[in-house]
């Protein structure tokens, strides 16, 4: 399942830029469909109004009932950044966080795109 998120342009530099091998994304509520097959799962990103690309997920998730504002991380690796061509993301929902509108992009057996 594949599933997105906005962030800033700052953001999405730090997410991308890092030294780290893992970083995270917290969110309030979990898609049900993101516990099931098929893997990888992806979190495409959307800045300033346009989807730019996508993280392959790990494969948990890790939850923190002590955090109420968003007790769900999603961990990925900076370096599965995939680049896609710009296109129109929806409106950010602040309520969810999330989207699971997201672009159809083909998934390569390596992670990348086809």
């Amino acid at each position: 399942m594949d599933l997105g998120v906005w962030m800033s342009r700052g953001v999405l530099a730090h997410k991308r830029g890092t030294e780290y091998e893992v970083q995270a994304w917290n969110l309030k509520e979990l898609p049900d469909p993101l516990s099931q097959p098929p893997e990888p799962h992806r979190l495409f990103i959307a800045v300033e109004g346009s989807w730019r690309g996508f993280f392959v997920l790990e494969p948990w998730v890790s939850h923190n009932p002590d955090d109420e504002m968003r007790p769900w991380t999603l961990l990925f690796n900076p370096g599965s950044w995939t680049q896609i061509p710009r296109q129109s993301a929806p409106q950010r929902d602040r309520k969810l966080g999330y989207t699971l509108d997201v672009p159809n992009v083909p998934l390569d057996p390596n992670g990348g795109t086809k």
